[in-house]
């Protein structure tokens, strides 16, 4: 397997093979997925509850009524921009992007076990990482194409974790996130069930600028905004 990997810890190297960094922190191999968190992480109830509905009922008929576009069109919309040898697609949940993207090396990372495990049962081609977006486990500009789709406002600083996509893309390479931005009665709404305090698409835009992301497309659907970019 290509080294991809990086120590969450120290940001040294990880050998693909003992799963363990040049300092000498060691991670597992659990359940068809590789552990960098090594312990149980709070994530969204609402979300761990629909899980076994996520991609075939919650996100299709939750995106066709916000935005009026089915999830499949946007999901490949994604995989087209970041398709190359390795992708990486940063809070994957069960992997749909992966019915799409054209890749060598294919990477979710989530931090949810359930979207994990089910990741490696519906997707086999894909190496399903447990990961934290705000200090991936994945090395420095080693991929292609890189993607984040309905998560980054979901965390307490999307900054951080768009630092960390720039951080594992390669000059030239592909940057695609869709995030939930402060626009209308329905992201206000949308905000307030979720318990979210959303960032406006202008701040979004300069989290790019900020780490040498060009931006090369933004696009936008109902509350949610799709932002393309080129890492410099």
């Amino acid at each position: 397997m290509k080294n991809i990997f990086s120590c969450p810890i120290d940001g040294s190297r990880v050998d693909p093979d003992t799963l363990m960094c040049e300092k000498e922190h060691r991670f597992y191999k659990v359940n068809g997925y590789y552990d960098f968190v090594l312990k149980d992480v709070k994530v969204d109830d609402v979300l761990e509850k629909v899980a076994p509905l996520y991609e075939n009922l919650w996100a299709p008929v939750g995106m066709f009524l916000t935005s009026h576009r089915t999830y499949g069109s946007i999901m490949r919309e994604i995989s087209d921009f970041v398709s190359g040898e390795v992708v990486v697609d940063v809070g994957t949940g069960p992997g749909r992007l992966f019915d799409f993207v054209k890749c060598s090396t294919c990477v979710g990372v989530d931090l949810s076990t359930r979207f994990l495990l089910m990741l490696v049962n519906k997707r086999k081609n894909v190496i399903a990482v447990k990961g934290n977006a705000l200090g991936l486990p994945i090395a420095n500009e080693v991929a292609d194409g890189v993607s984040s789709s309905f998560v980054l406002h979901m965390l307490p600083n999307p900054s951080v974790a768009i630092k960390e996509l720039s951080r594992i893309t390669k000059r030239g390479g592909h940057v695609a996130v869709t995030v939930l931005a402060n626009k209308n009665v329905i992201s206000s709404f949308l905000s307030k069930w979720w318990k979210l305090e959303i960032k406006s698409k202008d701040l979004y835009l300069s989290y790019f600028k900020e780490n040498g992301i060009q931006v090369n497309e933004t696009k936008d659907m109902g509350p949610w905004v799709m932002i393309k970019g080129t890492k410099l």
